[in-house]
């Protein structure tokens, strides 16, 4: 339970209360006066209600008496023994992060360097202390006169202490948890770091990098973020990834904010979070042989690099060269291309979902056994709107690089849906053309290998499920070209991107398997009743 709250003019333990600065689940935090006139900030829980939240504050205590930073409040009083337990801090006068970008506006450059800087420090030394803080957010920064402060070492803990969270729940800030601390792993420097790259998200964008509540949850296991382009912005990107040993150090990601860094992509065996100085800052380097491409790409296949910014499982990231003449006021929102050179889009892969996306795949496959031509038609419709959706993703990405996050930017960009959906069918083709080519070939084969009884019987069962397979086996080969066919990389991607979306957790994506897996057990069945193929709206074969 909370302690309760206290009013102005109210004393604790000699100091008088001004105003309350704040509450939490650790208790509540007021701005106090002593003696003297001088102001503090005092911490107060009450330890008859809450032994875990007293325990929490002693810890504090102790972890801020062993640290000495500017950049940490010092610690002026406590009372531990009482039934109100307390701790008086230096009092930061100023505002939150969290208040001070939405009063101000998102940080860059030399103002985002020196936060990331300032606090950097201030955890490098908490964790030289062997204390981890657990709860890095824009809330637990104060921006004071001075700087900025890292405040709110409550949830803190030393790495040789027992864990004080209660049980089945994980103490933090949604949206701020490291996803390995999601996980069930226990906290540590790293989990730390981590929070830090997210805070860092906020101050340069104005939102919380995977939105607040339950949602922040999902979307830190599936390490979705999208971050504007500007100095050290992949090197965020990158602190973010949901493999530990991919993120760059603090030290890392300060020097790229700075300008002085960029890192570089996975090559000739090169650790790929290996930060190099003397590059052009925010450079995204790709490998040698696709330098090329890219000044020849006409918009159809991304040049594949690992750069900072790559999340989820194991994705890299899409770097898209723009035609040079592309319309800058087209719905696709490529603007401002610089004479002579191709523009690039750098935007984070969908995560991945291979199982989900191979088993409905099979599932559609199996239903050509029973309508070929409607299951070929559902194949091409799929692969034009999912192509569609990477587009209308792309478009959003360059529009944001450009101008940085907008409101409206999403609801304008789906506005430009039929543009996006043009496009991509005339894009798509050439390999919706080679799919029906290749089916109809593998198809009308097997069919007269079926039907002349050469791999199958002359019984009704063998034949029945003699053309069943092989017009399966059609449906694969129609599936794998639009898969792999010409310029069928933004294909692809979007695949990737619409089932993550529509298969954002574990959980979701196990129920679409199930479902794929009903779906070839009720074709199965069909196939069994001996049931022929319907080839509407071509006329029907003759049996």
């Amino acid at each position: 339970m909370a302690v309760r709250a206290r009013e102005p003019g109210d004393e604790i333990g000699g100091y008088t209360i001004v105003e309350q600065l704040g509450r939490g689940g650790s208790g509540a935090v007021y701005k106090v006066v002593d003696d003297g006139g001088d102001f503090a900030a005092l911490k107060l829980v009450d330890a008859r209600e809450d032994e875990v939240a007293a325990l929490r504050l002693e810890r504090e205590v102790h972890a801020l008496q062993s640290l000495r930073h500017s950049a940490v409040p010092s610690i002026l009083d406590a009372e531990l023994d009482g039934d109100e337990t307390f701790v008086v801090f230096e009092y930061i006068p100023g505002e939150s992060l969290w208040d001070y970008v939405q009063h101000h506006g998102p940080m860059r450059e030399t103002d985002l360097a020196h936060l990331a800087d300032r606090t950097a420090s201030a955890l490098a030394a908490a964790h030289e202390a062997g204390v981890i803080h657990r709860d890095v957010t824009p809330s637990n920064i104060m921006m004071g006169p001075d700087g900025p402060v890292l405040i709110d070492f409550g949830l803190s803990h030393r790495e040789t202490d027992d864990r004080l969270t209660r049980d089945g729940l994980v103490s933090g800030t949604a949206g701020y948890v490291a996803p390995e601390v999601i996980d069930g792993e226990e906290p540590g420097m790293r989990a730390d770091d981590w929070s830090w790259a997210a805070t860092l998200a906020y101050a340069a964008t104005g939102k919380a990098p995977f939105g607040s509540g339950t949602g922040a949850i999902s979307k830190t296991l599936e390490a979705k973020v999208e971050l504007p382009v500007f100095p050290g912005s992949e090197a965020i990107a990158a602190a973010l990834s949901r493999d530990t040993d991919a993120r760059p150090t603090p030290d890392q990601v300060v020097a790229a904010l700075r300008g002085d860094t960029t890192v570089l992509p996975r090559s000739g065996g090169m650790d790929p979070t290996a930060v190099m100085g003397g590059i052009a800052p925010t450079a995204v380097m790709t490998h040698t042989a696709d330098a090329a491409v890219a000044e020849d790409s006409d918009l159809t296949e991304p040049v594949r690099t690992f750069t900072p910014a790559s999340v989820g499982d194991g994705a890299d990231t899409d770097v898209w060269p723009v035609a040079s003449d592309t319309d800058p006021d087209s719905p696709e929102g490529f603007n401002g291309l610089l004479e002579g050179e191709p523009a690039q889009v750098v935007m984070a892969g969908a995560p991945r979902r291979k199982v989900v996306i191979a088993a409905l795949a099979v599932a559609t496959a199996s239903a050509t056994a029973l309508a070929p031509v409607i299951t070929f038609l559902f194949m091409v419709v799929s692969a034009i709107v999912v192509r569609t959706v990477q587009r209308r993703a792309l478009a959003l990405a360059a529009s944001r690089a450009k101008r940085g996050p907008r409101r409206g930017d999403a609801a304008l960009h789906t506005m430009g849906l039929p543009w996006h959906l043009l496009r991509a069918a005339g894009e798509a083709l050439p390999s919706i053309l080679l799919a029906a080519v290749l089916g109809v070939g593998v198809g009308a084969l097997g069919w007269w290998l079926v039907s002349s009884q050469t791999v199958a019987g002359s019984s009704s069962e063998a034949q029945t499920w003699g053309h069943a397979i092989v017009l399966v086996i059609a449906g694969l080969a129609a599936e794998a070209t639009l898969w792999w066919g010409p310029w069928a990389g933004l294909t692809r991607e979007g695949a990737h991107r619409t089932v993550s979306g529509v298969a954002p957790t574990r959980g979701v994506s196990t129920a679409w398997v199930v479902v794929a897996v009903v779906a070839l057990a009720v074709m199965t069945l069909v196939v069994l009743l001996l049931t022929e193929p319907v080839w509407w709206p071509l006329p029907d074969l003759p049996s």
